[in-house]
Formats: C-alpha cells, structure tokens, sequence
C-alpha cells in the first residue's frame, strides 16, 4: 500500500506535469489573441520615443496625426512588391503629443521627436531619391512593424541604407529624437497625406509577427509524461506481481511437513571421481545426460539405450543414498 500511495503521487504530477505542456502548447493562439493587434488604438497610447518597443506591438494597428519632414528621408533599395525589385522611400514623421520614455537625456527638450514612415515603393532609383513629402497637417491610420537591424551600406549613394534601422537613423539625423519601429500607412488624409504620390507605389502592411498555432514541441513534452506516468504504473504492477508469486511459493513450502521433512544426501561409491548420472537423474527428475551422460541414440524410432539397462543398474547399485533428518534419520 505504502509504494501504491508513491506510485500515486508519482502520476497525479506527471499527468498535472503532460497538461501543463498542453497549456503551453496553446500558449502561442493566446497570445495572439489576447493582443488584438487589428483593433486601432491611439499611437501615443502604445508608443514612446527612446524606449524600446515590445514585440506585442508588432502590426499593431495605430492612429495618429501629426505632420512630415521632408528633409529627412532615406531611400532603401533591394524591396520587392509583387515581384519587382525595387526601392522602398521612408520619410520621417513627426506625430503630435509625442511621448518620451522613462530612459530619455535631459536634452531630450531640445530634439524633434519622429518616426519612420513608409510613404511607398518604386522601381526607379531617380524617382526615389528625388519624391519629397509636401508640409502640412496629416491624420493617418497605419500598422507598426519591427525595426529592422543595421546593415553596412557603405558602397550606397548618399540618402540610402539596406534597413529601416533607428539606430542607423539616429546618426544620419542627431536633432531627432525616434521610436523602436517604423509605420506602414494604411490610409492618410490632408493636404499633405504624400502617401503613394510622385510615382511611388503604395505598399500594403503586412503580419510579421507570429501568427499562433498549436506548438509541437511542447505537446511532444506533454505525451512523453503521460508515457512516464504509465511506465510508474506498470512497474508497480511487476512489482506486485512479483512479491504475489514469492508469497505464493514461500506458502507452498510452508505446507509441506517441516517436522518430517525428509532430506538426501548423495553418497559417491569408494574410487568414484563423481556422482552416477542416472542417481542424479533419479533425485531431479531431470533426464540422465543432463547431469554428464551420455545422450541416448535413437535407432528406427526405437532406444538405443536398451541394452544398456543391466550395466546402468549395476552401477546405480553401487551408490549410497542415505536419508537424514526427520525420522529416517
């Protein structure tokens, strides 16, 4: 009862063990769905410049007003849109009531605070280094994407880089002050909306991030302690049915006479090297060339061990077989 009670314990926590796996498993779909990542949500709300940008906020939708500056400008070549290779132009915008996060200087004051945005794509390089925003009060509705990291473009023409990286962007613009992410425009409106205008193609948000699913890995965990905890089982049960069949024999010798018992001790004949094999025989019930003699050959189905009963009878007869013990002592 005593290892029943362990054995127990041992599977309630692999099976609490396998379906916690199971809740990771879905952890990912949770995720997903807990971020409501298409509802609009204000970009002050979500965002703030100088600090870093979780990855929850990925595509997450955002509004937001504000006005462009159209000075600082990249051009991102190596972009493709439905199959042509082309340039991406990401134009700095400067949103109204923009916050600061905790880790900003004190000079903070003193810097345009700006994000990265992606007014649209062309396959010409002239068209893109030469296409300006026009100033003026902007309402847009965009989705934010993940900042990209830096990459050497030290071979590009002056105005281009390989990623859309704030950290790049920091240096090729010090009076601004930006965000861990850039925006993908939606829709904007105004006079100086400038998005997919001077020959730039728009370009339509796209889900970066991870979309859930059932993760297998996790799940491969969650049926490996279900396997654990039925291998606890399944030894329990050997065990008791091996301590059942010791039971069972220590009883069956227990009814046998243990006052009368009768024990043999085999006796070798004077000048014999060892004990006869069909005394041995006789005592284990186990055949004579079990014990050292030789087999018998059959010969057209029949013994042909026959004519050697009378030496074999002699020669058991040449054996002592004294009892002790008991009352045959």
């Amino acid at each position: 009862m005593g290892s029943l009670l362990i054995v127990l314990i041992l599977v309630t926590c692999f099976v609490g063990l396998s379906a916690w796996q199971v809740e990771r498993a879905q952890h990912k779909n949770d995720a997903v769905d807990s971020a409501n990542v298409e509802e609009i949500e204000p970009f002050n709300d979500v965002m703030e410049a100088q600090a870093p940008m979780p990855g929850i906020l990925a595509d997450q939708r955002v509004s937001l007003s504000g006005h462009w500056l159209p000075d600082d400008q990249v051009v991102v070549p190596g972009r493709v849109l439905d199959g042509d290779k082309g340039f991406w132009v990401v134009t700095m915008f400067a949103p109204d009531d923009a916050r600061l996060g905790d880790s900003a200087g004190a000079n903070a004051d003193d810097k345009t605070i700006a994000i990265p945005v992606l007014r649209g794509f062309t396959t010409d390089e002239k068209t893109a280094m030469d296409s300006r925003a026009a100033e003026g009060p902007v309402k847009m509705k965009a989705q934010i994407g993940p900042v990209e990291g830096p990459m050497p473009g030290n071979s590009l023409p002056e105005g281009q880089v390989r990623s859309v990286s704030t950290a790049q962007l920091i240096n090729m613009f010090p009076d601004l002050l930006t965000y861990s992410g850039f925006l993908i425009p939606e829709e904007a409106t105004g006079d100086a909306a400038s998005i997919a205008t001077d020959g730039l193609s728009f370009v339509p948000p796209t889900m970066t991030r991870d979309e859930g699913g059932f993760d297998m890995q996790s799940a491969g965990y969650a049926i490996e302690w279900l396997i654990f905890a039925g291998m606890a089982l399944y030894m329990w049960w050997q065990l008791l049915r091996d301590d059942f069949m010791r039971r069972r024999l220590d009883a069956d010798s227990d009814s046998q006479d243990p006052v009368n018992r009768d024990e043999y001790v085999v006796v070798k004949a004077a000048g014999q090297s060892k004990i006869d094999p069909e005394v041995m025989s006789g005592l284990t019930g186990l055949p004579a060339h079990r014990h050292g003699a030789k087999k018998p050959r059959t010969r057209r189905g029949r013994s042909a061990a026959g004519g050697n009963a009378d030496s074999t009878d002699a020669t058991a007869n040449s054996t002592n077989t004294t009892p002790t013990g008991g009352n045959r002592a």
